[in-house]
């Protein structure tokens, strides 16, 4: 054992461990003697942090999962307008995404693995951190219809999410990449939808799929 792993607390290694083993192996391809090995740890060691694997990968969930990155980028949003707020909304949660992806696929394990069995419980956490931007922007401006909070909550984070998920599960798909402009594209689509009143004034999107195809 080397000096710098010698100071890192044992709870810390632990969780280093078994958050390595769980993305490649899945919960149940991974056993807490394997955690032991890489952490270099006993398992009565372990066990005296942990009861047992499962409450080990709800601590890791709950410290890794991105949705709380997202909610600290919605609290620093900022725009006068819906379309000014959302628009900064979407930038900040794209930033806020960098070297994330490994914890979104964490996520699917409790999605897969547990059928989202702690995700209510992690939900009811980060719930109104989001409620409280999708109030904001939908108290901005007497042009928007009125939407109850949490519906377009569904639709301004599925959007988002749907985005993200392909970045982090198809990043080496080519058509699939990253796209400078992409996400003030997806806040287009959120606030307008994807018909243009008048095509021969609103060029924007339609140059940028063009070019994308062209890209590709």
């Amino acid at each position: 054992m080397d000096e710098l792993e010698a100071r890192t607390p044992a709870r810390d290694r632990i969780l280093q461990a078994a958050y390595g083993l769980f993305l490649q192996q899945g919960f149940h391809g991974t056993s807490m003697r394997q955690v032991g090995l890489v952490a270099r740890l006993t398992p009565a060691a372990i066990y005296n942090h942990f009861p047992n694997k499962e409450t080990l990968f709800v601590e890791l969930l709950s410290r890794t999962l991105p949705q709380r990155q997202l909610v600290r980028a919605l609290e620093g949003a900022q725009g006068d307008t819906p379309e000014a707020l959302v628009r900064d909304a979407y930038q900040r949660m794209g930033q806020a995404m960098t070297g994330q992806f490994d914890n979104l696929r964490l996520m699917f394990i409790e999605l897969l693995e547990f059928q989202a069995r702690h995700a209510p419980r992690l939900a009811e956490e980060l719930l109104p951190g989001f409620l409280s931007f999708f109030e904001r922007v939908l108290q901005t401006g007497a042009r928007l219809r009125p939407i109850p909070p949490i519906l377009f909550g569904r639709a301004f984070l599925g959007l988002f999410m749907s985005y993200a998920i392909t970045r982090a599960f198809f990043a080496d798909v080519a058509a699939l990449g990253a796209g400078e402009g992409d996400l003030q594209t997806l806040a287009d689509v959120l606030l307008h939808g994807i018909l243009s009143p008048d095509p021969e004034t609103t060029p924007v999107a339609a140059s940028r799929i063009s070019s994308r195809s062209t890209e590709g």
